[in-house]
């Protein structure tokens, strides 16, 4: 136990050297007897300048701490478990199970009709160029304008050896890559995402005409060639990546995220705001003494601005426990200064850790300086923001809805191709 609350202790005076809690330069004077008929100060009038009172830092700690990764870390473990049940079925999926009508997944090699040639399936994304100036020279981009589908019907060989006639429409969703990139002149060019005869492909859709016995028909012309065509809600779906690629790359991403709030969760209160967190669970409210008191001040120069001199004041009390004496000191208020200095102080309230009398703070709840609060803040609109930006703008190319390609440096010169 008593190693425990020692490196409980170490760990705790390293977060206050971290997050800038250093004694300033100001000698203590002596407080004179306080009266014991004076009445006193309300805590809130002890709490310095640069606090938030106690409700306010609670309902700050809610919304810019608690809500944020509460919200993210819900939405990201759902998201992580959602699409690592989807991988582990689309991995479990038996590619030579008899065919059966209705949703199926097909899984072979692509075929035309004898003769044919060119893609299956081909989607041309129209994109325009655009040179941008940055800080340090060039950056590019290509902004897509618009998208267009051809499709025509083609056959998936098994590897049992049946043929399945596959009938997409132009909501198809071909998950490919975008590997062919056509210049049409400077500012403008195409990229396709073709799906050609050979590749190993899987489909999901409705299929029509299966044999229940499962031998299924030998030859394309036959009557009872099973079909498969998009289903009623969503659309056909044809992949060239691997059973369950892209659902595991997503369920890894939302696990990344998860890990990534519960650190950001848990380094907060260790870095940011210690003392709130430490005295919010072993603070308890006692009555102390005035003792000393102490004055300091803190030249602030703003960026753009004159300077000027902040004004600072300590408080150091006395409080007897079994026998001894506890010595509380905190920054507080200017009124509990005067206050203590002009002998109207006999008791003051002070919120102190059960782990050391070194964590401690002026009033009966935890506070945060402005300056703390506004960082939370920032953190808490950055991890907000960056969120559903990271989400959407890691997505792969076939499920984003405009796609924007960048580069370093002007867009390169376009050379027409020759005749």
């Amino acid at each position: 136990m008593a190693r425990g609350q020692a490196a409980g202790t170490l760990v705790l005076w390293a977060s206050l050297a971290m997050t800038g809690c250093i004694e300033p330069d100001a000698d203590w004077v002596p407080a004179p007897p306080q009266s014991a008929d004076a009445r006193g100060l309300d805590p809130s009038d002890t709490i310095a300048s640069s606090r938030i009172d106690g409700d306010t830092t609670a309902a700050l700690l809610f919304f810019f701490v608690v809500l944020p990764c509460g919200l993210i870390g819900g939405w990201s473990l759902f998201w992580w478990l959602q699409h690592r049940k989807r991988a582990a079925v689309e991995r479990a999926f038996d590619p030579k199970a008899p065919l059966a009508n209705g949703h199926a997944v097909i899984v072979g090699q692509v075929e035309l009709e004898p003769g044919a040639t060119g893609p299956a399936i081909q989607l041309a994304i129209q994109q325009e160029g655009k040179d941008i100036k940055v800080k340090h020279g060039w950056s590019h981009s290509w902004t897509e304008r618009s998208r267009e589908v051809r499709v025509r019907p083609f056959w998936v060989r098994r590897f049992t050896g049946e043929l399945v006639r596959v009938e997409p429409d132009e909501r198809v969703v071909l998950r490919d890559d975008l590997s062919r990139v056509e210049r049409r002149s400077h500012a403008e060019r195409v990229r396709f995402a073709e799906l050609t005869p050979g590749e190993t492909v899987h489909v999901s859709g409705s299929l029509f005409g299966a044999n229940p016995s499962g031998t299924g028909a030998a030859y394309r012309a036959a009557a009872t060639e099973p079909v498969l065509r998009p289903g009623r809600i969503g659309p056909m779906v044809v992949s060239t990546e691997r059973p369950g690629a892209t659902s595991s790359e997503r369920a890894a991403f939302h696990r990344g995220w998860l890990v990534g709030v519960a650190v950001l969760a848990l380094a907060l209160p260790t870095v940011v705001f210690p003392t709130v967190a430490l005295l919010g669970l072993t603070g308890q409210t006692v009555r102390a003494r005035p003792a000393a008191t102490r004055h300091w001040q803190v030249y602030h120069k703003p960026k753009h601005g004159y300077g000027y001199y902040v004004q600072h004041y300590g408080l150091r009390s006395v409080r007897e426990v079994g026998g001894g004496a506890q010595v509380l000191t905190d920054e507080c208020s200017e009124a509990v200064w005067s206050c203590a200095q002009s002998r109207a102080c006999p008791e003051v309230r002070y919120t102190v850790s059960a782990l050391s009398d070194g964590v401690v703070q002026i009033g009966v709840d935890g506070q945060l300086t402005d300056g703390r609060a506004i960082l939370l803040g920032v953190v808490a609109a950055a991890l907000l923001l960056a969120y559903p930006f990271s989400v959407f703008g890691s997505r792969p190319w076939y499920l984003q809805r405009r796609i924007v390609d960048s580069g370093t440096g002007k867009i390169p010169d376009f050379i027409p191709p020759a005749r």
